[in-house]
This record gives C-alpha cells, sequence and structure tokens, in this order.
C-alpha cells in the first residue's frame, strides 16, 4: 500500500512538468519526496541538526524496489537548515507525504516550539504529521534505524502509530493537535520512540508518552501509564490487562477490555476542590493461567473485585505522578473545572494556586465482565 502511495505521489508531481512540456529527465531526477524528519540540537554548537528521510527507487526488472536515504544538514534556524539541505543534495524536497517529525529528549526538554515553528509555519508540510518524542536516542538515530532491508523507517512507524486505538500504549499526537492544546494553554502528552533490541535487531519501538507542562518536557510515562492515561480520558476502547496471582492463587488472569466510558465530576466543598473519577470498563476473559473456574458466580466476583481494585489504584497512582512528580495536568481536570465551576477555577487562579496540583481525587471502577471469548471453561486435566 505504501509503495503504491509512493508511485501515486510520484505521478501526480511530474504531471503537470510533462503536461506543460517543460520537463526533461535531469528536472525529474532532481525531485525528492520526504517521509520523515528529526530534529535535534548540539548543545556544544547552540545549532540546529535537521534530518529527512527521502524515498528512493531502485530499478529491479519490471518492478521497483522502494527504500530511503538519509541526509542531515545543521544551522542555526530550522528553516536555514532545510536550505542548506537543498543546497547540498541539490534535490527539489516536497514535504507532503512526510508522516513524522522526531524530536530530541534533550530539545524537548529545553523547549520544543522552536523546533515546531517551521514545521507549523510553511505551507509544505502537513499539520497531520505524527509528532514523537526520540526517549535514550537521539531523534537522528531513531529515523536512520533500518527495521529491515530497504524499509522505509518513517513508513514503519506511521503504521505502528496508526494502531494506537487497538494497542492503547502510547497516544495519538499529531503536530497540529500539540499546538492546538499549547494554545488553549493545555497540557499534552506525546509519544516515545526509542531504539530497543528485539531477535538481535535494533528496532524502533513506539510506546509510552512524554509529558509536557506548557512546552517543555518534564517527564514520561509508560506504557501501562499510558493505557490508563487513556482510560481516564476517554480515548481507550481496546487493551489487555494481566491479574497475577489472584485470590492469593498461583492463577493468572488476562482481562481484554472491549470498552470504556469515564465519568468525571468535579466538587468543590469547604473550599477544598476533588474530583470522582468513575470509570465502567467492559472487559472479557482472554486467557487463563490455571484451572480455576472464572465464570462461576463465586469466582467471577472475587475476580471481579480485584481487577476493579487494581485499576483504582493505577489508575490514583498515575494522577498522583502528574500531580506531585510533573506538575502537569494532562488529563484536564483543570479544564474541567473551568467549565464546570469556572468561580472556583477563577478564584484558585487570582490566588495563584495551581488547582490540579490541589486537588484531592476518588476513582471508582465499576466493571463488567460479559464473556470469555469462545469457551467460558478453564482447561480442566483429568484423573
Amino acid at each position: 500500500m505504501k509503495k503504491k502511495m509512493v508511485s501515486i505521489i510520484f505521478i501526480i508531481i511530474i504531471c503537470p512538468l510533462i503536461l506543460c512540456g517543460c520537463w526533461n529527465y535531469r528536472e525529474i531526477d532532481t525531485l525528492a519526496i520526504v517521509a520523515g524528519m528529526a530534529i535535534d540540537k548540539d548543545m556544544t554548537t547552540n545549532k540546529y541538526v535537521f534530518t529527512t528521510e527521502i524515498i528512493t527507487t531502485q530499478s529491479q526488472g519490471v518492478s521497483s524496489i522502494i527504500s530511503s536515504q538519509i541526509f542531515t544538514s545543521e544551522s542555526d534556524s530550522i528553516f536555514d537548515a532545510v536550505r542548506d539541505m537543498i543546497e547540498k543534495t541539490g534535490l527539489r524536497l516536497f514535504w507532503s507525504d512526510a508522516k513524522v517529525v522526531i524530536v530530541s529528549e534533550s530539545l524537548a526538554r529545553e523547549g520544543i516550539i522552536p523546533a515546531l515553528d517551521w514545521t507549523n509555519r510553511s505551507n509544505f508540510v502537513r499539520p497531520d504529521m505524527w509528532l514523537l518524542i526520540a526517549k535514550g536516542n537521539t531523534a537522528s538515530e531513531i529515523l536512520k534505524t533500518k527495521v529491515k532491508l530497504n524499509e522505509v523507517t518513517s513508513f514503519h512507524l506511521d503504521d505502528a502509530l496508526n494502531s494506537w486505538k487497538v494497542l492503547s500504549r502510547f497516544t495519538n499526537s499529531m503536530v497540529w493537535s500539540f499546538i492546538d492544546g499549547l494554545s488553549s494553554g493545555n497540557s499534552q502528552a506525546v509519544t516515545t520512540v526509542k531504539n530497543e533490541l528485539s531477535d538481535g535487531t535494533i528496532i524502533p519501538l513506539v510506546e509510552g508518552c512524554a509529558i509536557f507542562k506548557s512546552d517543555k518536557l518534564v517527564g514520561y510515562l509508560d506504557g501501562t501509564e499510558t493505557s490508563y492515561m487513556l482510560m481516564v480520558n476517554n480515548k481507550i476502547k481496546q487493551g489487555l490487562f494481566t491479574l497475577l496471582n489472584v485470590s492469593g492463587s498461583s492463577n493468572n488472569v488476562t482481562l481484554k477490555l472491549n470498552d470504556n466510558r469515564t465519568k468525571l465530576t468535579p466538587v468543590y466543598n469547604n473550599g477544598l476542590v476533588s474530583m470522582i473519577v468513575d470509570v465502567y470498563p467492559v472487559v472479557s476473559i482472554h486467557e487463563i493461567q490455571g484451572t480455576k473456574d472464572y465464570m462461576n458466580e463465586v469466582n467471577l466476583k472475587i475476580l471481579q473485585s480485584e481487577a476493579e481494585k487494581k485499576i483504582e489504584i493505577q489508575i490514583q497512582s498515575l494522577i498522583s505522578k502528574l500531580q506531585n512528580n510533573y506538575d502537569s495536568d494532562v488529563l484536564g481536570f483543570g479544564e474541567i473545572f473551568k467549565e464546570d465551576k469556572p468561580k472556583v477555577s477563577e478564584d484558585y487562579k487570582k490566588n495563584k494556586k495551581d488547582i490540579f496540583k490541589n486537588m484531592k481525587t476518588k476513582v471508582n471502577v465499576h466493571m463488567i465482565i460479559k464473556s470469555s471469548n469462545r469457551t467460558i471453561k478453564p482447561i480442566y486435566i483429568g484423573k
């Protein structure tokens, strides 16, 4: 599908040249389709390091192999780095099919706005590119990583990111949504990517998210914490939760999330603000590592109670981390108070008090276990 799209884009680009009769093979050879970009900053020289992945094609008999080539330039601004890259390569860069922009951790901690200003301002760059934060690697190192021979790394990342609703271990952060959130004064969560060793091969792994306060990176959530963040924000419909040693036994049970709804209720009482978080997950038993039947009434209630308790603890831990470690309201609790109880929100603002940091929370989980997939019984061992 990606190869077909690249071919279509290439045809769209060269057709105007052919129709107006002002083309030649030399001109076509100077066209370059950008698949993705990475932005780092050399903290020694204070210059931006701009890396692009450009699609290349190689003839193989009657077909062509789609691959990519990496180009890097360095300058005092992103715009200068782009112009420098054009001069170095002699290529005319087309940005409309760029899938991702990766920003380094060090640059994000310093403030991400300078890195995104050109992508937001340029008429040639798509605003719906995925935005990623490189964790433990430079952004350039991520873009240079090849999962397979001749594979376009940016397309690999795009495929992974398009599965966010199914995997539910990272968020759907795009350039436009991040900038829109900043403009509204909301804290943001951005998906992280890092190079990891898998079966002897280094691959870029998309999981977890980077937490921002204003435009600065302040910390991270892992994949599990990100799942619970999405649950609170009503952005998760699928996912897996594993309960270890249910009711003190050796049985482990994996629950598949089929649906979820979360209700947030702001409360103001005697000068104190609090948020009641009611979570309504609908799950099915996906796997039982043991022989206990969890679909009979007694065991089902035990399983439900333990699952509810686990989710309550995990969400409360997440909220505490965001309040105490990061002071970042990516859950949007402050915004809910602003909409539902504007006077309370305004009073906190006048007194220069952070409403989210001073908020008490109560988490209640109301789980429904609907089924156990194809069979309702565990595997029994005969005697």
